[in-house]
């Protein structure tokens, strides 16, 4: 093989810069010295030497592709393979009139012959000690197939510059199995492969009892060799033989010792056999009449389509006219130039590939009938199907053809994203699409699998979940908004800083200190919020450490929960006295703001005065190992612990029916960013 790029027709030259090439006798070629013309616009390629006249130089050859050396790659991979055997052969290309040399190779040694038809130029002959090998395009009927039990085949496969064989067996009902060359054996039946051995075993093997175990009932013979006649003209139907299925028709009306109800059974599957007989008598005339119909109209393509289903339908019990007509399309197709032979092999190439296409067409469509939406992972699956229904053309059906047209629409829009909910959320909701009920899967709605459950909620069912998680983000958002307003607005309603440096006045009797406890309340409830964010004002590091001047807890220690702030017994957040403490001890503060907190902390720490009646101590929650996150008092609330305001079930209670609500999740979320805020 020449290469046909430029670059890598150089290295061909340096390596073969000793060498001559000449035009190939065995392939058809005049014999005549060769030279290799590089182009960089174009396929490199192999060209004659111009004749001493001037004149172009003429050759015979007709065929140059790669297929067209076949039969030499054949010599050269059975020679290499018998040798390695220990087998000396010799090679002959089989030259009948009107095929061309390469159409049928013969291999013979000592032990054993083969003949290779790699095209149908030249009819297998079965009854011979020669073992044919056919290629792909040769065609084989079923009742040789059922007869023999298997044939072999071969195919070359390019693998860079060269060419690789591969042996295939085929079998009755079986696909073609491939091996290499290596993996092939001469036995006594032949040539052999490792699907030969599971055939010729599963033919060999004893067929299991069709009798249930225990009570066997023992049938005479003529009644059981009537059911195995049955059973036999069935099978022969169904594989559509015909000289198979006159045999069994011949057994039956020859049987006797039978009557009854198994008579009539047999009486009546004679006469539907011979009624389906007829049926196929006139196929064939029919068939027959288009192929010579075919040839008096001269379309090759349509003779070269009819031979292959006279082969595999009326391959045998010719009449003496079937067989006229049978020569007279071969005669002619034998006739037709290699151009015309060229074309028409295209053509049937083409049409191979059209087949192939609309079988995969098929299988596509097999697998989307579970689905009546175009998402991205099935973008793959439905791109093959628009690809293959292209190649296929007019051999789709009008089902299938209208599936393809509903699928190339939703392609054309896009493919949908496939909105993530859990089912336990959407299952609550009925569906707007296909009007599932709540508490029902979702079906498809369209395609021949309309009315089934689908895997997935339809998009328009999650939709609605989406819309309300949504809706309730912006209600929250807006709230936090709103807080956030009204804390900026109560800012400058905090005292002045004047206030804290008057100097403490002497107590006064309960009834007179009254109005100023008022004020001092209403004071310290403008400046609750302000109170309230010291730990913005100090490091979360630096929270727990000094000890706590109020409830005493020690260094890197919780507070104490003495004024029922959430449920847990220690605080979340460190108290205001303990915060002070450490601002004041922070040493980027100047004197002055120190001697400002001094005086804050003394007046927070002034002892109350004295009440009339002294409200008995709330007991002390059991003491239990506080919570921490993260190095932090705050903590993250989980939905459990929080009721639920929309069934209003109460902390660790779970709501009904079906898991905790959206609502209680974004309450308990809200809960935490209070405390974090």
């Amino acid at each position: 093989m020449l290469p046909m790029e430029a670059i890598e027709l150089d290295a061909f030259r340096r390596s073969h810069e000793d060498d001559t090439f000449w035009c190939g006798t065995l392939l058809g070629g005049c014999g005549g010295q060769l030279t290799t013309k590089l182009y960089t616009d174009r396929a490199c390629h192999f060209a004659h030497h111009p004749d001493p006249d001037g004149l172009p130089h003429v050759c015979g050859r007709r065929s140059h592709g790669v297929d067209s050396a076949d039969h030499l790659y054949v010599r050269s991979a059975a020679a290499a393979w018998l040798a390695g055997r220990g087998e000396q052969a010799t090679f002959e290309y089989t030259r009948t009139e009107g095929a061309p040399i390469g159409s049928v190779v013969d291999v013979r040694w000592r032990h054993g012959a083969l003949r290779v038809h790699l095209d149908q130029a030249v009819a297998p002959v079965w009854d011979d000690d020669v073992e044919p090998v056919l290629g792909t395009m040769v065609p084989v009927d079923r009742d040789t197939l059922i007869r023999r039990w298997y044939v072999h085949r071969i195919r070359l496969d390019s693998v860079g510059t060269a060419r690789h064989v591969q042996i295939g067996t085929e079998a009755f009902a079986r696909p073609i199995e491939w091996f290499a060359l290596d993996k092939c054996e001469m036995t006594e039946r032949g040539l052999s492969t490792p699907a030969v051995e599971k055939i010729v075993q599963a033919r060999n093997a004893p067929r299991p009892s069709l009798w249930s175990p225990g009570k066997a009932r023992k049938v005479p013979e003529p009644e059981a060799r009537a059911q195995a006649l049955l059973r036999r003209l069935v099978y022969a139907r169904r594989i559509e033989s015909v000289s198979l299925v006159k045999q069994v028709c011949g057994e039956i009306e020859d049987l006797t010792g039978v009557e009854g109800e198994l008579q009539e059974q047999l009486e009546a599957a004679v006469r539907h056999a011979r009624i389906w007989l007829v049926e196929q008598n006139e196929e064939r005339g029919k068939l027959f009449d288009k192929l010579k119909r075919a040839v008096a109209e001269q379309k090759p393509g349509r003779v070269r389509r009819l031979l292959i289903r006279v082969n595999a339908t009326a391959a045998e019990d010719r009449t003496d006219a079937e067989s006229a007509v049978y020569e007279r399309a071969i005669t002619y197709f034998e006739s037709l130039d290699d151009l015309t032979r060229d074309a028409v092999e295209a053509e049937a190439d083409t049409e191979k590939e059209a087949q192939k296409a609309a079988a995969s067409v098929r299988s596509a469509l097999h697998r989307l009938r579970g689905y009546d939406a175009y998402t991205f992972n099935l973008r793959p699956q439905v791109e093959d199907l628009l690809r293959s229904a292209a190649s296929a053309g007019e051999l789709l059906t009008r089902g299938e053809a209208r599936r393809v047209e509903v699928w190339k629409k939703r392609a054309a829009l896009g493919p949908q994203e496939q909105l993530g909910v859990a089912r336990r959320y959407w299952i609550q909701r009925s569906c707007p699409r296909c009007n599932a009920e709540q508490g029902k899967d979702c079906v498809l709605v369209e395609g021949p699998s309309s009315g089934k459950p689908r895997k997935d909620g339809h998009n328009e069912r999650l939709q609605l979940i989406v819309d309300e998680r949504k809706a309730a983000q912006k209600m929250a958002r807006q709230q936090k908004k709103a807080r956030q307003d009204v804390e900026a607005s109560a800012e400058p309603m905090q005292p002045a800083p004047e206030a804290h440096e008057r100097e403490v006045s002497p107590p006064r009797p309960l009834q007179e200190r009254r109005p100023e406890a008022d004020r001092e309340g209403q004071a310290q409830e403008a400046g609750k919020k302000t109170a309230a964010r010291l730990h913005h004002q100090v490091p979360r590091g630096d929270w727990y450490r000094m000890m706590c001047p109020r409830c005493h807890a020690g260094p890197g220690k919780l507070c104490d929960n003495d004024d029922r702030v959430g449920p847990s017994e220690k605080r979340q957040l460190p108290h205001d006295e303990r915060l002070r403490r450490v601002l004041q001890s922070d040493d980027r503060l100047g004197p002055g703001e120190k001697q400002k907190g001094a005086r804050d902390e003394r007046q927070h720490q002034a002892p109350p005065p004295a009440r009339a009646k002294v409200r008995p101590p709330r007991p002390r929650r059991r003491e239990r190992e506080p919570q921490e996150t993260a190095g932090s008092a705050a903590r993250t609330w989980d939905a459990k612990e929080v009721t639920c305001p929309k069934c209003q079930a109460g902390p660790n209670s779970p709501c009904m029916p079906h898991g905790p609500h959206h609502e209680r999740v974004e309450w308990a979320k809200e809960f935490t960013r209070k405390l974090w805020s």
